[in-house]
């Protein structure tokens, strides 16, 4: 059998992989938020309604918006049927970086890289997404295809190369404002390579390029003027580029050793020719790092927008780069490898990833599920109060989709929340037997088991956590694991700091009451190293002090201080005034999130708790609990480690 059967075949068997791994349980692949905002901002009825509220609303160029337009009024608006064509992209992206790959060094680099580009979750669950990513990456690995062929293959029919450049770089610009980035760069890069031959067709292919691109230019500029995306995004710390390649290559030490090793290998085994391919290997790390830096530099100077998703674009040169030294190895060599790649990253994908179990779960279809789950344990829905993140609009989709509706409270993001007094007031005045909620601040939380003090449910994962709390307790309770408790004898003689006042010490272990004086600005606080109290896992930190106060005019605060080397880390406040029920006692609680990576960052931080007497009146304070519990660890399970 020749080689290039051989090949052929080897990258037909990862073909068949990369579609197992992305259509796995296919009809069930939920909606992300950003879908589900797409797909809302479909149901208009003319074009220019469209491009009016559902394109201009945005920062995306309309390239996806405009085909989901259409693919919906075609097809439906199914989960499945909205994703399948990106499942598609995702496909033919691997096809084309092989052929790339192969074009610019040998079949041995193109099939790791493809080999590599299946089983990562960065291309599987991006390929899983109807945004403009996995669709931008595969106009990019065509357009780049094309340019190859026309600048570099000289025995190929040259208008239809010349055409496809033409095409997949347009294509390129309306889809992502990254993706139009890199396609300037590919264009500014083909200029080095220019002879007397084809430099007019080639600047006429950039010419044609911007003609089509003009009609969206009036939508370029006013997205421009909304400043990036949201604002939501903070400006990238100096090593994000390490956390970039830590993340796609699974946070695993598997994958980084397979790296390392093959890189190795390629030292070992170069290519003979290594001078006619080094202008790719040289295009395909430039390629990069110059869309990394502009991103950066960005996001630093102007308005941060800089994210996994960015890179993904010219993720596929970056894969060639690495393993471009290998000179093409015969065929024994190609299979151990190719299936080493792949089960070793199909294995991190669904062990250490846990992306069949984080992905697979979405908020905002989760909490109407979870919400059907926790009715049905009631026996009606009436002997539940609902209150959750749902936007109706979305809720109304699930509602069809299960053919199963149910009222509920929404609140639009938590700008919109009433504060925590009204909130206080609304759970109080609730009679029903059970309190479900998806999605509140953990301090709502923690005021709606004051009243519901006893979890029937729980569910948590990416980026949400649902509850169903009951006033009555029952047999088949839920428990939070507590990590440790101000009132549990071993967490007070070993992790909180020595206290010599006795009634100060009672307090603070919850057996007792302290008086904060007029004369005292600040109660004493209770100091705790956080490495004693946290394990890591995206614990909370729940606070709780009953406060007594005979002067209305009394306005103190529950304060939580993390601190390392005289400077604040995290600073955080309950006022009192928000939690005022009673004349003279009220309960003040206090919640907060420590990741992970807070406590490698400050390994000697010192928590401190207190009440902060603003306007020094006198405070009976009382009741006091500290209980750290384990968190969501699905939080950000998507882009951190698991």
């Amino acid at each position: 059998m020749k080689i290039k059967q051989h090949d052929s075949i080897l990258l037909c068997m990862i073909l068949v992989v990369a579609a197992v791994l992305r259509l796995w349980n296919f009809s069930s692949i939920p909606l992300m938020p950003d879908e589900l905002s797409a797909l809302m901002r479909t149901h208009f009825n003319s074009y220019s309604d469209l491009i009016n509220y559902g394109v201009k609303v945005d920062t995306h160029p309309a390239g996806v918006q405009v085909f989901l337009f259409y693919w919906v009024k075609l097809f439906g608006d199914a989960g499945f049927i909205v994703k399948l064509p990106f499942i598609v992209f995702g496909l033919l992206s691997i096809l084309f970086a092989y052929k790339i790959a192969k074009f610019w060094f040998n079949s041995t680099v193109g099939l790791i890289t493809a080999s590599f580009m299946t089983g990562l979750q960065y291309m599987v669950m991006y390929s899983q997404i109807e945004r403009p990513y996995i669709s931008g990456l595969f106009f990019s690995m065509l357009m780049v295809w094309c340019w190859t062929n026309f600048l570099f293959n000289p025995g190929s029919k040259k208008i239809k190369w010349w055409i496809g450049y033409v095409l997949s770089g347009a294509l390129c610009a309306y889809d992502h404002h990254f993706a139009l980035l890199f396609a300037a760069t590919v264009g500014l890069t083909g200029l080095l390579f220019l002879n007397r031959n084809n430099w007019k067709a080639y600047l006429l292919a950039g010419v044609a390029i911007f003609a089509l691109y003009i009609p969206h230019l009036n939508l370029f500029f006013v997205q421009l003027k909304m400043g990036g995306i949201g604002g939501w995004l903070g400006k990238p710390e100096p090593g994000w580029i390490i956390l970039f390649i830590r993340y796609v290559f699974h946070f695993s030490y598997w994958i980084y050793t397979l790296v390392i090793i093959l890189i190795l290998i390629s030292l070992v085994k170069q290519s003979g020719n290594l001078s006619q391919t080094q202008k790719f290997r040289i295009i395909a790390v430039c390629w990069f790092f110059s869309q990394f830096i502009i991103a950066y530099v960005y996001s630093i100077k102007v308005n941060p927008l800089l994210q996994f998703s960015t890179l993904i674009f010219v993720f596929p040169f970056f894969l060639m780069f690495l393993f471009s030294l290998f000179r093409d190895m015969n065929i024994r060599f190609k299979i151990l490898i190719m299936l080493v790649i792949l089960t070793a990253t199909s294995c991190s994908l669904i062990f250490e990833r846990k992306h069949y179990t984080v992905f697979y779960k979405q908020q905002f279809e989760q909490v109407v599920t979870d919400s059907y789950t926790s009715i049905d344990m009631a026996g009606d829905a009436k002997k539940c109060t609902i209150e959750l993140f749902l936007p109706p609009k979305i809720a109304a989709y699930y509602f069809k989709k299960y053919n199963r509706k149910f009222d509920y409270i929404n609140f639009d993001g938590f700008d919109s929340l009433p504060n925590p007094k009204q909130f206080n007031n609304f759970v109080n005045r609730q009679s029903t037997d059970y309190f479900i909620c998806g999605n509140l601040p953990l301090d709502y939380v923690q005021i709606i088991k004051k009243s519901y003090p006893f979890m029937m449910e729980k569910d948590e994962g990416f980026t949400y956590s649902f509850y169903c709390f009951s006033k009555k307790k029952s047999d088949d309770l839920l428990h939070d694991k507590i990590v440790f408790s101000n009132a549990r004898k071993g967490d007070q003689e070993t992790k909180i700091a020595a206290i010599s006042d006795s009634l100060l010490k009672r307090f603070f272990y919850g057996k007792g009451a302290y008086v904060v004086d007029s004369n005292n600005e600040y109660s004493p606080s209770l100091n705790v190293r956080l490495k004693d109290i946290v394990s890591g896992t995206h614990n909370i930190v729940n606070i709780r002090v009953t406060i007594s106060a005979q002067d209305s005019a009394a306005d103190p605060l529950l304060v939580f201080d993390l601190g390392s080397d005289n400077k604040s880390i995290i600073w955080a406040a309950s006022e009192y005034k928000n939690f005022m029920i009673d004349r003279d006692s009220n309960t003040v609680v206090l919640s907060q999130m420590i990741s992970e990576t807070t406590l490698k960052q400050f390994p000697d931080a010192t928590l401190k708790i207190y009440v902060w007497n603003r306007s020094k009146n006198k405070l009976m304070l009382s009741s006091f609990s500290d209980e750290v519990i384990e968190g969501n660890p699905y939080i950000y399970g998507l882009f951190e480690g698991i």
